[in-house]
């Protein structure tokens, strides 16, 4: 069951069940630090006028309001995902910015069609966690194939706190109260436990780091919320 978890099959049904209602649970059982994280993490970078970006598992999209203000429509947004109810439900957000570029790709992460050194930034908002070591290693390396010489990334994502009782707490949280509430509000509550399972399996920074200056990376690493989120952003050389 363990590694059959990490398959693109398997996260990408799960991600189809929870299209509908992602963006919703999301926001209200984070308190609204999901938005705020993700603003937060694009903010690292330093995007501006006419730049090329590319969105990995752009889920449906919610990433494209902070990234598209800075990169106007002279700029081209590539947005990226594996599931087929996420891109759905892209394509129907796409129609909100007619006078942007935006090309939307269902393609795995790891074998896409994204040309080599093409992209100015590359952006990845809570999507890391739904990954092995071994598939992280193989994400870093897409993300030093792709980004031109100089250019950016960030990734945010959920992390366990180190300080013992807010860890407790989250742990609580993530795999009790979020299922509990996707049931509820969702009709959704196997796809949302998972999430608390992915969030506890999850590795820190400390681990994540090397992987990415192996790639020939330049990598920081940053918390936020007292360790709830963590990011990793830098830029290749």
């Amino acid at each position: 069951m363990e590694e059959k978890i990490y398959t693109e099959a398997f996260v990408s049904n799960l991600f189809d069940n929870m299209s509908m209602s992602y963006v919703g649970m999301n926001t209200f059982t984070s308190f609204g630090f999901y938005p705020l994280w993700r603003r937060l993490a694009i903010k690292k970078i330093q995007l501006k006028e006419g730049d090329m970006v590319t969105d990995l598992l752009t889920g449906v999209g919610e990433c494209w309001p902070s990234i598209l203000k800075h990169i106007g429509n002279s700029g081209r947004l590539t947005a990226l995902d594996f599931s087929k109810g996420m891109i759905a439900k892209a394509k129907k957000r796409k129609q909100d910015y007619p006078y942007y570029d935006i090309h939307i790709l269902e393609e795995s992460v790891f074998e896409n069609s994204i040309p080599d050194a093409s992209q100015d930034a590359v952006i990845c908002a809570y999507g890391l966690k739904t990954f092995q070591l071994s598939q992280i290693d193989d994400f870093s390396g897409e993300i030093a194939r792709i980004l031109k010489p100089g250019g950016q990334f960030s990734l945010v994502d959920v992390s366990l706190p180190r300080i013992g009782w807010l860890r407790k707490a989250y742990l609580f949280y993530i795999s009790k109260v979020i299922p509990f509430l996707g049931r509820i509000l969702a009709n959704e509550k196997e796809s949302y436990k998972m999430l608390g399972v992915y969030s506890r399996n999850f590795s820190d920074t400390d681990t994540l780091l090397p992987l990415f200056t192996a790639k020939g990376l330049e990598v920081n690493s940053c918390n936020y919320f007292f360790g709830c989120a963590m990011g990793l952003y830098g830029h290749k050389p």
